[in-house]
């Protein structure tokens, strides 16, 4: 302890003390910045939290990557032995879904996993299944950078995939298959392939299940593990949800390759009532014979949890934070997204500052105290665009009205264009991705 923060108990001591054995960089001084001024934290960059929910997610690969190595795998693994696993992760908007399976998903890939994923858009619900097919074109597109990156491994692979494909499908299938996956072309370079004409559309969803469901048995017979995500589910259909979740899970199953795939799915369900499909088809997979369910419900945050945060940010003992984190967590409701740009605003405002007296980061506890904050994602975007400079709200104004997307084309075509901002788009664009 010190003058500004002694200890009060033996309990704190004592924590001090095995803070110091298991995070002693919460203890040091910081001097990255070369000039004994610590680089201003930054919240939200690192990952924090959720540990259980991580160990949760990453003991379903464990125990299926155990399973391809054990012979007693039924006496191991009990029913859910030969099952496909599928994990859900839902929450609320902003609660950290896609960050822990991307996290995830990052760590498998590592491991030698293939990890693909794709995210439905809300909206353009109409182009769910492009979505899907989109997904599995991007798997094709990795196989052909794996055969060209040099490592042995990847090519072997690669090339062993392409000979599958070449025997899991005639002529007439691989060019139906282009029209729905275009890199298969590049991929099976030397095959000759080329775009069917347009079939009728009730025909072309069960051409796609045809086809998708043959290409996955096809990729997992080549003995690599595979994970596919897709987010934010509840912007999908019902015939994708059914596509994806139904019969594409239901092939992995008759096809025997449960061993090597595993589905990872996200959605908000604070989106999503009891009709929508999701709910109904989630209702359903959760009694199948052929597909073992991981619910993951990501809640709020605890008190502990923002601490830990703060702390680790700060480079400061958990005793020296837990009020500020105690407040933060009300002002929030252990929301995360709301927690994380609540602490950066108070960085970018000085309500939280270096002190070169104490050589530690400080804050105003009174201003903290008196902060008003939002009751609602539309609240707080509203309350965020009031903090922003004249030019960069002109510029979102301009860029709303392409839509979802912008393409860094007419990005080019707007810099050029009278009614871009006087330091063009590009420059208001960077300084509101540096805010988040």
């Amino acid at each position: 302890g010190n003058a500004t923060n002694p200890f009060t108990t033996m309990e704190e001591i004592l924590q001090d003390l095995e803070e110091m054995i298991s995070h002693p960089y919460l203890f040091l001084h910081d001097s990255h910045s070369g000039v004994g001024i610590p680089i201003l934290p930054a919240f939200g960059r690192k990952y924090h939290g959720r540990k259980k929910e991580v160990a949760r997610f990453l003991e379903i690969p464990t125990r299926m990557e155990v399973s391809n190595r054990s012979v007693s795998s039924k006496s191991q693994f009990g029913n859910n032995s030969g099952k496909v696993e599928a994990i859900f992760v839902s929450g609320r908007g902003g609660s950290g879904k896609s960050h822990l399976v991307n996290k995830c998903g990052d760590f498998l890939s590592m491991q030698g996993w293939l990890v693909i994923g794709k995210k439905f858009e809300r909206g353009l619900e109409h182009n769910a299944q492009g979505v899907v097919c989109s997904l599995f074109d991007e798997v094709v597109k990795n196989l052909v950078m794996m055969r060209n990156g040099g490592d042995e491994q990847d090519t072997e692979y690669s090339e062993n995939v392409a000979k599958i494909l070449v025997d899991s499908f005639d002529a007439s299938s691989l060019s139906s298959l282009f029209g729905y996956l275009p890199s298969i072309k590049s991929f099976l370079d030397g095959i000759a392939v080329k775009r069917t004409s347009f079939v009728e559309s009730n025909l072309m969803h069960w051409q796609l299940v045809f086809l998708l469901t043959r290409f996955i048995n096809a990729l997992l017979r080549a003995n690599r593990p595979i994970m596919l995500i897709l987010d934010d589910l509840q912007w999908s259909d019902e015939l994708t949800i059914e596509l994806v979740l139904g019969d594409i899970l239901e092939a992995v199953f008759d096809g025997k390759g449960g061993c090597n795939f595993l589905f990872a799915g996200v959605y908000r369900d604070d989106n999503m009532s009891n009709e929508h499909p999701l709910s109904a088809k989630l209702s359903n997979l959760r009694q199948s014979q052929s597909v073992h369910v991981t619910d993951i419900d990501l809640s709020s945050f605890t008190k502990r949890d923002i601490s830990e945060i703060i702390a680790n940010e700060l480079r400061l003992p958990s005793r020296v934070v837990s009020e500020l984190g105690d407040i933060v967590h009300k002002k929030t409701s252990g929301h995360i997204f709301y927690a994380v740009e609540l602490l950066n605003a108070l960085v970018r405002d000085s309500t939280m500052y270096f002190s070169s007296k104490t050589r530690r980061f400080q804050w105003c506890w009174e201003k903290i105290c008196s902060l008003k904050t939002s009751d609602s994602v539309a609240q707080f975007m509203v309350s965020t665009f009031s903090t922003l400079e004249p030019e960069v709200l002109q510029m979102l104004r301009l860029l709303s009205c392409f839509g979802l997307h912008t393409d860094v084309d007419v990005l080019d075509i707007l810099d050029a264009s009278c009614v871009a901002p006087f330091d063009g788009i590009r420059t208001p664009l960077q300084n509101l991705s540096d805010l988040g």
